[in-house]
């Protein structure tokens, strides 16, 4: 990170950056998947930004430009066409293009960007400047390629790229009119609140399972638990606002993100092995030697048990050749290794990987995407050192004025020793956020992320608040209940289909609304109404015309107790906020499948909906019946591009 100011890099929003070469394009040709656009792919001399560039058909361009931001930390600008298939979809219908890019840097198995080389070494390359100069590449190039300069443009991005949807409206005024940041990381909260996290799941990640069904069930999670760093884990967990009815997702926690910590903080692992007051000087890291003797396929019997650890479905995003995990001699792996880095290669060549699970003599791998991976006969040294020392980062980066924070803290003063960090350091995935900026967002949030919680949003909120006043002239935030941390899709699990709704077309819906509000003057509906508990749980108003937002609310009622053989009714009301459309599908899981094949009958789309079913249950046990239910501004019910899901669960148990 320099220490060039973030603010002045580009006082004039369109004048080129002279860190950037000429533009150039390399491919540019017709596609017909998934619809017909035109396709070119560049980027700038002298750099490592690429980008591409999506046009629509002759006659659809209206104007408009949107830029998509990778999540993550960025790497790479290649999508598949069909991935970006709902986008593409939605811009060409505003008349827009789409323009995507690296952000400033290109990913590769030796330059992961994360735990070894790749980030630009100016991190405002990866902030924001990478983006501002393809947007502004992408401007002037339409006049040619289009016939006009566009009037609006518009950011989106999730996650990383949602943080740095953030950081392009604040560091570069006027060059964007509006963003839609989904499920965007507030690098202000952030790190605290992973490394709490990743303290929970290597703590509590074979409890997962009862902590879930405690908490389906009602009851107590804190009762399952059998020991005192078990409760502690799970008290701070819920202390800093992970959401109670995402425990499920307890596993997914990314252990490889200790590689954080040589670029957030260098000298903080070593201090915490050796300096008094941190926990570090009175443990023993793991660290062992092996020789690797076979490597793990994600097709090889012993493949599920290396990567289901990590979530439920896993498996069937790995490819079968995807190597998963490796053999070894000459170490005893006797136990749950999650967070266990290892390397491979000679001294000062090292290639850092990570750990997540243990079968026999096998290790996993938490990172099985396209990285290097270790051979037969190569050494690899097991090394605990980063990922303990991560799970105990949240102590010694205390701001006491923080909600989520004061738990680590005593009469306003941190209880641990404290980093002596410029908070600037933490600003990896993009510029820490101030709250000014000109233009309009549209926040989307998820109510049931375990990796950005909704209160990231609410902190961002009333920094806007404090710089701007009253933001409903700015901004909008809408929380989507039941939603997680990404798309969900069958590839992901029975459970996850069950217990989560798609956030895409939601997203999409607050970028047609952007565009309404941006140039129109249409207010967009309200921002979704909530309260954050003591526990920094984020509480959605309980009725649709209560709440707000653009989500449909369901109510679900039914017996609790039933019988095997007995005929049961279940009832769901739907209702569809104030201005946000009408319910435009309804459909029930009841057999836990998540095929939701029983479909409501929907006679003419409207705000409200009551569905009933009937039902007879086979077995005894505990069942869940789930009503998932779609909403659409219009009450288009062929427009799945911009419908917006929830859904309602109820557990009933089956006694003979």
């Amino acid at each position: 990170m320099t220490d060039q100011d973030l603010t002045s890099v580009a006082s004039d929003p369109h004048q080129d950056d002279p860190a950037f070469g000429p533009a150039f394009v390399d491919v540019d040709e017709w596609r017909d998947h998934p619809v017909r656009h035109r396709y070119l792919h560049g980027g700038f001399e002298g750099t490592e930004t690429r980008f591409e560039m999506y046009l629509p058909e002759d006659g659809a361009y209206q104007g408009r430009m949107v830029q998509e931001l990778e999540g993550g930390v960025g790497g790479t600008e290649l999508h598949e066409p069909e991935s970006m298939e709902s986008l593409l979809r939605s811009a060409f219908r505003l008349g827009a293009f789409v323009v995507t890019s690296n952000q400033g840097w290109i990913r590769s198995p030796e330059r992961p960007g994360v735990g070894g080389p790749g980030l630009p070494e100016d991190r405002t390359i990866l902030s924001h400047r990478a983006s501002a100069q393809t947007a502004r590449y992408a401007k002037a190039a339409a006049v040619e390629l289009l016939g006009a300069r566009p009037h609006h443009s518009y950011l989106f991005g999730a996650s990383g790229g949602g943080a740095r949807s953030v950081s392009g409206m604040e560091q570069v005024p006027g060059l964007w009119d509006g963003a839609v940041p989904i499920v965007m990381v507030n690098q202000h909260l952030a790190w605290h609140y992973w490394s709490v996290w990743i303290r929970a799941e290597i703590a509590l990640r074979h409890k997962k399972d009862e902590i879930t069904a405690a908490v389906d069930a009602g009851t107590d999670p804190f009762a399952v638990l059998d020991t005192d760093e078990q409760r502690e884990c799970l008290s701070d967990l819920y202390a800093v606002g992970y959401p109670k009815g995402a425990e499920n997702l307890l596993s997914m926690a990314a252990s490889d993100w200790a590689n954080w910590i040589p670029l957030i903080d260098p000298e903080y692992a070593e201090d915490f092995w050796g300096l008094a007051g941190y926990a570090g000087k009175n443990m023993e890291p793991l660290r062992a030697t092996g020789t690797v003797t076979g490597l793990i396929l994600a097709s090889d019997p012993e493949g599920p048990a290396l990567v289901e650890a990590l979530f439920e479905g896993f498996r069937a995003l790995v490819p079968p050749d995807s190597v998963v995990g490796a053999r070894l001699s000459g170490v005893e792996v006797a136990k749950d290794l999650i967070g266990c880095r290892f390397t491979v290669g000679e001294p000062g060549a090292e290639v850092l990987r990570v750990c997540t699970a243990v079968a026999g003599d096998c290790i996993g791998f938490a990172d099985p995407g396209p990285h290097l991976t270790p051979q037969v006969g190569d050494k690899i040294t097991l090394d605990s050192t980063f990922e303990q020392a991560w799970s105990h980062y949240h102590r010694h980066i205390i701001d006491p004025n923080q909600p989520t924070m004061r738990r680590w803290a005593s009469n306003g003063q941190p209880i641990w020793p404290q980093r002596p960090l410029a908070p600037e350091r933490r600003a990896v995935l993009g510029s820490l956020p101030t709250g000014r900026f000109d233009g309009k967002m549209i926040v989307l949030q998820s109510a049931l992320d375990h990796l950005c919680p909704p209160h990231f949003a609410h902190d961002y909120i009333e920094r806007v608040r404090a710089q701007l006043g009253n933001s409903d002239d700015h901004m909008r935030l809408w929380i989507l209940d039941n939603a997680m941390h990404g798309e969900v899709s069958p590839t992901l699990g029975t459970q996850i289909t069950l217990r989560f709704v798609k956030i895409f077309g939601a997203a999409l819906q607050a970028l047609e609304d952007l565009v309404a509000w941006v140039e129109d003057g249409v207010k967009p509906p309200a921002d979704t109404s909530y309260k954050l508990s003591a526990w920094q749980r984020t509480l959605l108003a309980p009725t649709a015309v209560e709440r707000g937002g653009i989500q449909p609310v369901i109510s679900l009622d039914g017996p609790v107790d039933a019988r095997v053989g007995e005929t049961v009714r279940f009832t769901a009301q739907v209702d569809v906020p104030p201005g946000a459309g009408s319910v435009v599908e309804a459909a029930w899981d009841l057999d836990g499948t998540g095929r939701f094949e029983e479909k409501a009958q929907i006679e003419e789309p409207a705000p409200t909906l009551t569905a009933q079913v009937e039902h007879r249950f086979g077995e005894v046990g505990a069942h869940v019946v789930v009503l998932r239910a779609t909403s659409q501004r219009e009450g288009d019910t062929s427009a799945s591009v911009t419908g917006v899901e929830n859904l309602a669960r109820l557990q009933v148990r089956v006694t003979a």
